[in-house]
């Protein structure tokens, strides 16, 4: 007789997690998901739904030359600083298995892809790296959700209604304002995109193939039996714990609100870093996995794909600062100085959290011109910026001294950046020369470097930057090439897997590209049902 499907048990709903319920019910396996929240989508739901796949089938489809070789060149070079990180078989597994994911996830109806249009590689000069097409991403009409919507996150960072083709027709910043969803049948306020787009899809998807999905359920304790995960102890609104038996599947993302394990990984106290991820990121499937004898894998700080940002007033507490990408403006450390290609974020943070580097804190400084054309983050351009959020002068020099640093040192790190502005180039780091960068985050209509402008007229304004997390720490539970949680020596806990970016990226290593976290979350979730049997091994 054929052993029944066991049952599964997801803990976290953000996009690994629904990936894996949507394939374990595809082969047959009961499933209940554990939100800890009271909604779904996890960081997924807040990020810009890249999907990243090299000869992927839209490219096919597109007449768009690639190969599952050039993808591994590429990853290959991004992670060539620590190369004992970069797990050889783990690699191909994610570059070979991503195409069918990206198929199979479409083939039974949880979402339909389309490359981002003209959206280039980080890297450029890297080998293997292509101007476009391995970007994906979804768009969804919440309509389909009916009484669901409610339940899904929706992004506070992206706005509703804009899809990649007007935001990068129309730039950044004027999409911010409302630029956007025209030509489409589904109404602004339905059109669901970036990360929210896509995890909807597959929610539905979960939903109507019968998955439990369990919100305010916090997953506390792993029940451990002969050596063996059998399920997980969750505390549910009515105040009590409730077991759930089952194969365990980890999918909790980050840790980006836990003070301990931030400082254990980035070496950041609370008052420098933040995160634009839902505050219930705080490493419990790092947690849970200890518990059963799960390792974690680390990677150096100054490599996680961390971005520059500010407090604010909304949920979660933190926006992304990208203005600091436009003209008219520079980033300077303590002393006033620059100390990177300051258009690009993982630039700053990489040579902000090397060892030793004297960056933090750090500075975004402009003038009124920048203030005039672009405004800063929900303040339109002109507008009057949040109350002790940005510092203000008439010139660089008493600005300085109002945020604390020398002030004739910062008037002639701007002397300088003008100087080289005016002859089109920034031959000290190098702003404006990234490809992705000048598109994407850019000034479109600015004649020349969309990124390059001088800093020159007042008054000057300054404001600090945080270093803030989005839910992918690179440092996470160590697992093989198919998803299963190993202990110290190497060997699969049995009845223990994890999905997602609570997962270390042993398959990228130390290297990063946008769209990688989603790309081998919707990879591990597949091979990871795949992967349990009827017994749950």
């Amino acid at each position: 007789m054929t052993a029944a499907p066991r049952p599964v048990v997801v803990v976290g709903a953000g996009l690994g997690g629904l990936a894996t319920a949507v394939a374990a019910r595809e082969l047959g396996h009961p499933v209940t998901v554990l939100e800890k929240s009271a909604q779904v989508g996890g960081a997924a739901s807040y990020s810009g739904g890249q999907v990243w796949v090299a000869a992927n089938h839209l490219e096919d489809r597109a007449g768009i030359d690639d190969s599952l070789a050039d993808g591994e060149r590429y990853v290959r070079h991004l992670a060539r600083s620590h190369p004992q990180l970069l797990d050889e078989t783990a690699m191909h597994r994610w570059l070979t298995e991503a195409p069918r994911a990206v198929r199979y996830f479409e083939a039974v109806g949880a979402v339909r892809w389309s490359i981002i249009p003209g959206y280039p590689d980080y890297y450029q000069d890297a080998p293997g790296a292509k101007l476009a097409g391995r970007y994906l991403t979804a768009v969804y009409d919440a309509r389909r959700l009916g009484e669901h919507r409610r339940e899904l996150r929706v992004s506070p960072h992206f706005p509703v209604g804009t899809t990649y083709d007007e935001l990068l027709a129309a730039g950044l910043r004027a999409s911010a304002f409302g630029a956007g969803a025209s030509g489409t049948a589904v109404p602004r306020g339905d059109l669901l995109s970036f990360g929210t787009g896509v995890v909807a899809g597959f929610y539905r998807a979960a939903l109507d193939r019968g998955t439990r999905v369990l919100p305010e359920h916090e997953a506390v304790e792993l029940v451990v039996e002969g050596g063996r995960v059998v399920g997980v102890e969750a505390c549910t609104p009515d105040g009590l714990v409730h077991r759930f038996d089952g194969a365990v599947v980890l999918a909790t993302s980050g840790y980006d609100w836990d003070d301990e394990l931030a400082a254990e990984h980035l070496g950041l106290q609370p008052g420098d870093r933040g995160s634009v991820a839902p505050t219930t990121l705080t490493g419990d499937g790092i947690r849970l996995a200890r518990q059963a004898g799960g390792t974690v894998t680390a990677v150096p700080a100054n490599r996680v794909p961390i971005q520059l940002g500010y407090p604010t007033e909304g949920y979660p507490g933190f926006a992304v600062a990208r203005e600091h990408s436009l003209p008219h403006t520079f980033i300077v450390n303590g002393a006033g100085r620059r100390f990177a290609d300051d258009a690009v974020y993982w630039e700053v943070v990489k040579a902000a959290l090397v060892p030793g580097s004297t960056a933090m804190p750090c500075w975004m400084i402009w003038d009124s011109r920048h203030h005039a054309a672009y405004g800063l983050g929900t303040t339109p351009p002109g507008g009057e910026y949040p109350d002790g959020l940005v510092t203000s002068a008439p010139t660089l020099t008493e600005l300085g001294e109002r945020l604390g640093m020398d002030g004739d040192a910062l008037t002639r790190t701007a002397e300088r950046f003008n100087a080289h502005v005016a002859e089109g180039a920034d031959p000290d780091f190098g702003r404006g020369t990234n490809l992705t960068w000048q598109k994407f985050q850019g000034d479109p209509e600015q004649p020349g470097n969309p990124n390059l402008g001088e800093v020159d007229t007042p008054p000057f304004h300054g404001m600090r930057l945080r270093m803030v997390s989005t839910g992918i720490g690179l440092s996470g539970v160590t697992v093989d090439p198919d998803g299963r949680v190993l202990d110290d020596a190497g060997v699969p806990v049995p009845g223990l897997y994890a999905a997602g970016a609570v997962a270390a990226f042993h398959s990228s290593g130390t290297g990063y590209n946008s769209g990688f976290s989603l790309s081998r979350a919707l990879t591990l979730g597949l091979l990871v049902a795949e992967g349990i049997g009827p017994d749950g091994r």
